[in-house]
C-alpha cells in the first residue's frame, strides 16, 4: 500500500511539474507589447469626427492583426492632455507628467499618437448634353501622422507622415458605386494600409529567420500575420563584435539583400535573393542562427 501511495505521489508531482512548465511556456508565448492609442486629434473643419474614428480603427487593426500587441483602454488619455503637455514643454521630443503617468498606470509600454490633418471625401458631378446633372463618382483623401512615445522615458522615438502615394486620391467610378461615400473612404484607407503596416513593423520589429533554401530563393519565418507583404525588402545580417575604446560593441554586418516574392501564408514568405547569395548560403549552412533578417528602412 505504501509503495502504491508513493508511486501515485511521484506521478502527481510529475504531473504538476509538467502543467507548470506548459503554463510557463504558454505565458511566455503569449507575452505581448502593451500600447495605448488615445483618440486621434484633428483640425475642426478639415475632417469629420466619425471619419477620424474610422481612420483610428484602421490603425488599431494594424496592431491587432499581428497578434503581438495588447491595446489598453484608449479613452483614458486624451490628445488634449498630450497637446497641453507639449505646449508646456515647448517641444515635441518629450512628453512628461500626467500623460506618461496615466499610460504607465494602464500598464502600457508605448503610446501611439495619431493626428489627422485632413480627410476629404467629396462627390463629383457632371452635366450631359441636355444639362442634366449626374454623379461622376466619389473621391477621398486621407492625411495621417503617427508618433510613438516610449512611456519609460517619455521620449517620442518615431514620427511619420502617411498619405496615399498615387496623387493622394482614391476614386470610385460612377458605374461602380456612384453614391457610396463609405466606399471612397474605404478605398483611401486601403491605399495607406501598407504604409501603416510598415510603420508598425519598423517601430516594433519581429525576429525573422531563414528557414530553408528553395533553389535561388529562401523561405523566411514571417508571413501575413507579421505584416509581411510582397515587395518588402530586407537586409540579411550577422552580429559581429568590435572593440571600441576598450569596450565590446555589437553591430550588424550586412551579408546580403532579400525581396519578398510571395507571402505563402500567415507564417512564411518566399524571398528572392537580390545580392549575397553565396555568402548567405555559406553562413546558413554553417550556422543558420547567426543570421538575422532586418526590414529595410525605405
Amino acid at each position: 500500500m505504501y509503495k502504491k501511495t508513493n508511486y501515485m505521489r511521484k506521478n502527481l508531482f510529475l504531473l504538476i511539474a509538467l502543467i507548470s512548465m506548459i503554463n510557463g511556456v504558454s505565458m511566455m508565448a503569449q507575452e505581448k507589447i502593451v500600447v495605448s492609442i488615445p483618440a486621434f486629434s484633428y483640425v475642426t473643419g478639415n475632417a469629420d469626427p466619425k471619419d477620424v474614428a474610422t481612420v483610428q480603427d484602421e490603425v488599431i487593426n494594424a496592431f491587432v492583426k499581428t497578434k503581438r500587441f495588447d491595446i489598453v483602454d484608449r479613452g483614458e488619455i486624451s490628445m488634449a492632455q498630450i497637446d497641453e503637455e507639449l505646449e508646456v514643454q515647448k517641444g515635441e521630443n518629450f512628453i512628461d507628467g500626467n500623460v506618461v503617468a496615466q499610460g504607465k498606470s494602464l500598464g502600457a509600454q508605448y503610446l501611439i499618437m495619431g493626428a489627422v490633418p485632413m480627410i476629404s471625401v467629396t462627390e463629383g458631378f457632371a452635366k450631359d448634353n441636355q444639362g442634366r446633372q449626374s454623379s461622376t463618382g466619389w473621391t477621398a483623401r486621407v492625411l495621417l501622422s503617427l508618433r510613438v512615445v516610449d512611456l519609460e522615458t517619455g521620449k517620442i522615438i518615431s514620427s511619420q507622415a502617411i498619405e496615399p502615394k498615387s496623387g493622394g486620391v482614391a476614386f470610385i467610378g460612377a458605374f461602380v458605386n456612384p453614391k457610396s461615400r463609405e466606399s471612397a473612404l474605404s478605398k483611401a484607407l486601403k491605399d495607406i494600409e501598407g504604409q501603416v503596416d510598415m510603420f508598425v513593423l519598423k517601430n516594433f520589429p519581429v525576429t525573422l529567420k531563414i528557414v530553408e533554401f528553395q533553389g535561388k530563393q529562401v523561405l523566411i519565418s514571417g508571413g501575413s500575420e507579421k505584416g509581411i507583404k510582397k515587395g518588402m525588402k530586407f537586409t540579411v545580417a550577422e552580429s559581429v563584435t568590435a572593440e571600441v575604446d576598450g569596450k565590446q560593441m555589437e553591430r550588424n554586418k550586412e551579408v546580403g539583400q532579400l525581396e519578398v516574392a510571395k507571402v505563402e501564408d500567415e507564417n512564411f514568405s518566399l524571398c528572392k535573393i537580390k545580392s549575397g547569395e553565396k555568402e548567405i548560403r555559406a553562413k546558413f549552412e554553417s550556422n543558420p542562427n547567426s543570421l538575422k533578417i532586418i526590414l529595410n528602412a525605405k
